[in-house]
């Protein structure tokens, strides 16, 4: 029996299932309709957590795009090996698509930077390794909340939304228990094509203490294309296969008393590559000098060190709800990342009959505070909070490359012993106060506004450029330095926005905010000649202008709706060049779109529902023409549909898919822009479009639950919006083929 024949078996199999579930379904009587509501009410009414406003608020009360996604959500999207990117891809409209890699690099929210805190504290710092989204196991998440649109509320780097992890708490009275094993394949089954996942959390609830540690284990094999062949590597930001991943979270909290409460979390994070394959640069380098690439994985590849991603991260929260009448909340944090990349050969910038390679490894240091302080006043007899307070953070990034040698056709590695500054180390100290406004101003009109003081200074050490350090040893010619440098930006950020409440169950806002961040400027410092100067009026912060329009709809039949249309706007524009540097233009960009969420109940048991983003990026080039951002700045067309079936013993369905509308603007736009030295070429490709459908069940087993998703049902050949879009940046090697049609299996046992 051909294993392909059982896989497509069990696929129709799944699909049939599917389909007499619904017709079932749609014969049954009402019977469960006031679960289904009540946990939607209960959905509803959750609060958001300091992150859009910094205190607690309902999401009906905020003047903006805001999305929580529950518990539930999670733990049904999650499958041994699946990462947070791509459950909050299928989840959130206005985020880009997954990588399917180790990086959330070019998964931007309105076409813009990400913030991403865990616990309220960010995870996002000036040096961004970009691995946020892959670097924490949904098993240990209670919900996540999401801000679409630039924030002035929480300063550096939220320019295109915030995503805050809330990560699980002792509940319940006593002790609970938590197992889950899980295991996932690819299409053609084999041993070394697995994922296992094991999964162990205790939480106890007991008086004045409560506490939650949860411990996790994942080892994953190769990742197979739609035709069950293992996928190349992704030598530019590496991937996820070959490798083991431990993740602990645990959290403690004491109420001190009636008043206080002190908490403390903690989490390490590591995750291991040890593979035996690497890319085929084709004979003699073939793929190096133009030649179109097998994208092949071969086996062989060695070297000292693989790729990896290590962090650990503690931090101490302190809320006290009476001092003198407002309630106080105070949070101290340390987080230290280090990450390894792949090694990137060089072959453009050598002198002829030189190859060699280079393998990066950057080290983050931050330790901040934050501190927030809320009074509940009175103003001519209506409400009126006010919430101010002070951050600041301290980051210091290094970064450097490791020279080598090479054999086997660029399979086998071998240390020169030289290393060599990828950039400057660097010494960021962000500095935010701020105050925020909420006011009635009448029973059905909420004004919120605010202002917010951020200064930002950076202190670069003297370095040599890395590519001309190397081409100097070689050469034996002297290589000047950038001397040490600083540079300190200050900038004043409004925000004012109103939600007017056409009913109990539906609102229209309106929101202005503003969002500023400095590029990174490590990354950006990295590919300067020796003559360059680093100083204030050369490195220059960003400014986002956001304006949003929107209206949200939730009642008591379970029916979720919301429709917002954008625009943001900035005087700068971050370039990723197709040789690899970043450059920040002084040039206009405006991305603009709409955005659309909908679930409702059709049928008692059955929800359907999906979402559709559609955004708009452009830059002035340097005739003054507006032309499309890539695809890696702006995502294309993305929407998403789901139909899902869940009785009120543990049992659901779900199908889903996920569509992307391929785009070709950018690319044609990149052939006839004008260029000079401050506006450099937009490195664009032709986008693809492509649509993949899941299956995800799950069933009461026992007395835990059983757990079984077949993703990409149709077995679909495609490449991500990012594989795509990497081509034009890092070439045709990186341009590889996605994971094909995948099973996972699990259980869980709560006890």
């Amino acid at each position: 029996m051909k294993v392909r024949s059982l896989s497509t078996s069990f696929t129709l199999l799944s699909l049939a299932i599917s389909t007499q579930l619904y017709a079932q379904t749609v014969e049954t009587a009402p019977s469960t309709q006031a679960v289904v509501v009540e946990s939607q009410k209960t959905a509803q009414l959750a609060p958001i957590v300091v992150t859009a406003t910094r205190s607690a608020q309902s999401i009906a009360e905020i003047a903006g795009t805001v999305q929580s996604i529950e518990q539930k959500q999670i733990e049904q999207q999650a499958a041994a090996g699946r990462k947070l990117a791509d459950i909050l891809a299928q989840l959130v409209p206005s985020l880009s698509p997954s990588s399917g890699t180790t990086t959330n690099y070019g998964q931007t929210m309105r076409g813009r930077q990400v913030l991403v805190l865990i616990d309220g504290v960010a995870q996002t710092g000036s040096r961004d390794a970009a691995r946020q989204l892959n670097s924490i196991s949904p098993d240990s998440i209670e919900k996540i909340e999401v801000v679409s649109g630039a924030s002035s509320i929480y300063g550096s780097g939220a320019t295109g939304g915030i995503i805050n992890i809330i990560t699980k708490k002792g509940t319940g009275e006593g002790l609970s228990f938590e197992s889950k094993v899980g295991v996932t394949s690819g299409d053609n089954f084999k041993n070394d094509a697995l994922a296992y996942e094991a999964y162990q959390s205790v939480a106890f609830n007991q008086g004045d203490w409560n506490g939650f540690l949860g411990a996790g284990y994942t080892k994953r094999g190769e990742i197979q294309d739609s035709h069950g062949h293992r996928i190349g590597p992704e030598i530019a930001q590496t991937d996820r296969q070959d490798t083991e991943t431990v993740d602990v979270n645990g959290r403690l909290s004491w109420q001190l008393t009636d008043k206080q409460k002190l908490s403390f979390g903690a989490q390490y994070y590591d995750d291991q590559q040890d593979s035996e394959y690497g890319p085929d640069y084709g004979t003699n380098f073939a793929v190096l000098r133009g030649n179109a690439p097998s994208l092949k994985a071969l086996k062989g590849f060695e070297i000292d060190k693989q790729p990896f991603t290590k962090r650990y991260a503690v931090n101490a929260q302190y809320q006290n709800t009476d001092v003198l009448g407002q309630e106080l909340n105070v949070e101290t944090y340390y987080r230290n990342e280090k990450a390894r990349f792949y090694p990137t050969i060089l072959s453009n910038f050598i002198p002829a009959g030189y190859y060699l390679a280079y393998q990066s490894e950057s080290d983050i240091d931050v330790a901040g505070v934050r501190a927030a302080m809320t009074s509940k006043l009175n103003l001519i007899d209506r409400d009126l909070k006010l919430t101010y307070g002070l951050d600041y953070d301290h980051e210091k990034d290094k970064q450097t490359a490791d020279l080598y040698s090479f054999t086997n056709n660029g399979l086998k590695y071998k240390n020169t012993g030289r290393s060599y500054a990828f950039g400057p180390d660097a010494t960021i100290k962000n500095l935010g106060t701020f105050i925020q406004a909420n006011y009635d101003l009448t029973d059905a009109l909420n004004v919120q506004t605010g202002i917010r003081y951020q200064r930002i200074e950076s202190d670069t050490t003297a370095f040599k450029p890395t590519v001309a350090a190397i081409q100097g040893d070689i050469t034996g010619q002297p290589v000047g330095m950038v001397a040490a440098g600083s540079v300190k930006h200050d900038k004043t950020l409004f925000n004012l926005g109103a939600v007017y409440k056409l009913n109990d169950q539906q609102q229209v806002f309106a929101n202005f905010s503003q969002g500023f961040s400095l590029p990174d400027i490590q990354r950006v410092l990295r590919d300067v000649s020796a003559s360059y100067v680093v100083r204030s009026e050369n490195v220059n912060p960003i400014t986002v202008n956001n304006y949003e329009l929107g209206w949200r709809m939730q009642n008591d039949h379970g029916a979720n709706l919301g429709l917002t249309s954008f625009y943001n706007t900035s005087d700068k524009v971050i370039q990723f060049k197709a040789d690899r540097s970043v450059t920040v233009a002084d040039t206009d960009q405006r991305v603009y779109g709409l955005e659309a969420n909908a679930s409702m109940p059709v049928l008692d048991q059955f929800n359907v529902g999906g979402t559709v983003s559609y955004t708009r990026g452009q830059f002035k080039d340097a005739a003054g023409t507006w032309r499309e951002l890539n695809a890696l700045q702006v995502s294309p067309i993305k929407g998403t549909v789901f139909g899902e079936w869940q009785d009120n013993q543990g049992n659901g369905l779900r199908v889903q898919m996920l569509a992307v509308k391929g785009t070709d603007k950018a690319y044609e736009d990149a052939l006839v822009a004008k260029y000079d030295t401050n506006v450099r070429p937009n490195a664009a490709t032709k986008i693809k479009g492509y649509a993949v459908m899941d299956v995800i069940a799950n069933a009461k087993v026992g007395p835990g639950t059983v757990g079984f998703g077949v993703y990409n049902v149709w077995n679909t050949e495609y490449k991500t919006v990012y594989s795509q879009a990497a081509e034009a940046v890092y070439g045709a090697i990186s341009s590889l083929a996605a994971q094909g049609r995948t099973y996972g299996l699990s259980y869980t046992l709560k006890y």
